[in-house]
């Protein structure tokens, strides 16, 4: 930021960084790992889930593999009916008192059928699995596609402002307020690096290096509006007069 003051008949120019909150994540594991590793990172990942939790809830609230189970439960009823007509059949009329060799034999004729519907039933069961994991997948897919395609519009600005600030607006020596809400703290940082891009690097694959204070400032210490700002949909956020001053008087430049 630059800044004019005139002293007299004399104009000076003052740079001045700028100060941006950035959220790097809902649980203190991605804050802890930009803090210790000396970056900060974003992606619109840590927050895209929110658009699919009345989808997911609804999932949810299905029973796991419901259709396996109403299919078996088919199966096992129609094989139940059978097995106890062939049951019957098989047990009617035998002479108990003569020799027992014909009920031994229908016995092991039902042992058998028992266990080849056993067998089946195990096939069944691991093909109705898979059938029912491929159908939770492919109705998550409509559900992404459906609601990629109807974002709202306030949603896209925001995301594509952050998508902006994040590439080309921050500048190396601009401060960064990273809030560690699990802690309720805040740590404070210098940008050291432009904004990179590390494929295949995880959580550092979109990042900038920061050099980061040892400052830790509580929530409830920080500047007023500061618990408002949090609730932003943004997740990167411009802090500017009194704010942006605040900040600035909590560190200073050579303790980086």
């Amino acid at each position: 930021m630059m800044r004019i003051i005139l002293y007299g008949d004399n104009m000076v120019i003052e740079h001045r960084n700028n100060v941006w909150l950035i959220r790097a994540g809902y649980c203190n594991q991605q804050e802890k790992v930009c803090i210790d590793r000396g970056f900060i990172s974003f992606d619109l990942n840590l927050h895209i889930m929110d658009l699919f939790k009345n989808e997911l809830l609804e999932m949810k609230q299905q029973p796991p593999d419901y259709k396996k189970y109403l299919h078996l439960k088919d199966k096992y009823r129609d094989f139940d009916r059978k097995f106890r007509k062939e049951f019957e059949e098989a047990i009617k009329d035998v002479d108990y008192s003569a020799d027992r060799s014909e009920v031994v034999k229908k016995m092991k004729r039902l042992n058998n059928k028992l266990q080849r519907f056993d067998d089946e039933v195990k096939q069944f069961d691991t093909t109705m699995h898979k059938f029912d994991e491929f159908e939770r997948m492919e109705q998550i897919k409509k559900t992404i596609i459906t609601m990629i395609n109807t974002l709202p519009t306030d949603l896209l600005d925001s995301w594509a402002a952050d998508m902006v600030h994040f590439v080309y607006d921050i500048r190396v020596y601009d401060l960064i307020v990273l809030p560690i809400m699990s802690e309720g703290q805040v740590a404070i940082g210098r940008v050291r690096d432009p904004y990179k891009y590390r494929e295949g690097k995880g959580v550092y694959s979109h990042s900038r290096r920061v050099d980061w204070h040892d400052t830790r400032v509580p929530f409830e210490n920080m500047f007023f509006g500061f618990d408002k700002i949090l609730g932003y949909g943004s997740c990167i956020i411009k802090l500017d007069g009194d704010d942006r001053d605040f900040v600035q008087g909590i560190v200073v430049d050579d303790t980086f």
